[in-house]
């Protein structure tokens, strides 16, 4: 039996006011619905390289969306 968790793998599509927001792909524990989503790990925009995060990132949901990475 596997002790590996579920991940699910998120593109963010966001439309920021500004220039300075940066749209990356998250590996979240859940889906990103509600207000907060967990993200344990994420690929910055214009990168192929995952970065794991020590900790597990709280994101305020607010303002941003996503689409699933197939």
């Amino acid at each position: 039996m596997s002790n590996k968790s579920k991940t699910y793998i998120y593109r963010e599509t966001s439309t920021w006011s500004d220039s300075s927001g940066a749209n990356h792909i998250y590996v979240f524990t859940e889906p990103p619905r509600g207000r907060t989503a967990t993200a344990i790990a994420y690929v910055p925009a214009g990168s192929n390289k995952v970065h794991k995060l020590r900790t597990p990132l709280k994101l305020d949901l607010k303002y941003r969306t996503f689409e699933p990475v197939a």
